[in-house]
């Protein structure tokens, strides 16, 4: 049997071209195929991404969970610490004390604007 490029009369120089070009065709459909496959290299990088930003989330849960847990664990022994988180949080006083309020200067400024 002869060979393919043989029974289409072609030179050697066409020959050498049509050879490069299927190998570059071929080329370029495996740096396709890995850039852009379902495992590909765009979607390893997508994924690599993702599990950063889940690993930093994690973090910081867990660093709010240990503050909340600390939070929690002085609410239920400190009388000095619930007595402040009494005033700041829920704005409780003592008996006869007054409790004095004041507006940030933004705040009532952009009130004034609004009003003009």
């Amino acid at each position: 049997m002869r060979n393919f490029t043989e029974n289409l009369n072609l030179s050697k120089k066409q020959k050498r071209w049509m050879t490069f070009g299927i190998a570059g065709i071929v080329s370029v459909y495996v740096l396709i195929s890995f850039l852009f496959n379902d495992l590909g290299f765009v979607k390893y990088i997508t994924m690599y991404r993702e599990y950063n930003r889940m690993s930093a989330d994690i973090r910081r849960f867990q660093e709010e969970n240990i503050q909340i847990r600390e939070e929690v664990k002085s609410l239920k022994t400190d009388p000095d610490y619930i007595e402040a988180y009494a005033r700041e949080k829920l704005g409780l006083a003592k008996e006869g004390e007054i409790i004095y309020r004041f507006e940030d200067d933004s705040k009532s400024k952009m009130k004034n604007q609004n009003s003009k």
